[in-house]
């Protein structure tokens, strides 16, 4: 038996395939999602012992390998939620998937604290947040503001994995579509409410220039 199962486990290593997850990333302005492909395990336990009945009882008719599949951690299905904010266009743009669901006015960073490019994830999400003032001149000797209708960050906050950016509502409506923030991306105070509810810790956010 040990030979057998050095041979069968042999036989894995020809046969057995690693599962390829699908992978999200930005192409024309677009999310991309490559296709899934599932693997592939021998059964090693059961071709064991169909070889060893086969051996002691003389019968040499073919075996069929049984194999499983294994499936893919990540699909196109699984992969959800997708925000490409183009910053030249001070648009937000919801997928889901690689299919567009809504598309949002927005306002970026001013071009002296301009919001960063790049792939990034929603990384904290607080409801009537308190807006704490950032350090540098843009915000000198200003206090920090507790959440209400005056509340710059609005009713929602979705930050992102860039320290002191995130996705907030504005009760400055004025603003949206232009570059005016501090580096933040503001939505109208429904909008990012909306938002807010639909999107999870976690959610990619793609950031592009146009």
């Amino acid at each position: 038996k040990p030979r057998l199962e050095r041979y069968v486990r042999a036989l894995a290593r020809r046969f057995d395939r690693t599962p390829v997850d699908s992978a999200l990333s930005i192409r024309n302005g677009k999310p991309f999602v490559t296709k899934e492909q599932p693997g592939r395990r021998l059964r090693q336990v059961a071709a064991v012992r169909d070889l060893f009945r086969s051996l002691k009882t003389h019968v040499r008719d073919p075996i069929a390998l049984r194999t499983d599949v294994v499936p893919p951690q990540a699909t196109r299905a699984s992969i959800g939620d997708v925000i490409v904010i183009r910053r030249g266009q001070n648009r937000l743009y919801l997928y889901e998937g690689m299919k567009l669901v809504r598309t949002f006015g927005v306002a970026t960073g001013a071009s002296r604290y301009p919001t960063p490019l790049g792939a990034f994830h929603i990384v904290v999400k607080w409801r009537n947040p308190w807006w704490y003032p950032p350090a540098s001149d843009w915000a000198r000797d200003a206090k920090p503001i507790p959440p209400g209708p005056g509340n710059p960050l609005g009713t929602r906050w979705m930050g992102i994995s860039s320290p002191g950016v995130g996705i907030h509502g504005t009760p400055d409506a004025a603003s949206l579509g232009y570059s005016l923030s501090h580096g933040c991306i503001r939505m109208g105070i429904a909008d990012a409410e909306w938002l807010f509810n639909r999107v999870r810790l976690g959610t990619t956010v793609f950031i592009i220039r146009r």
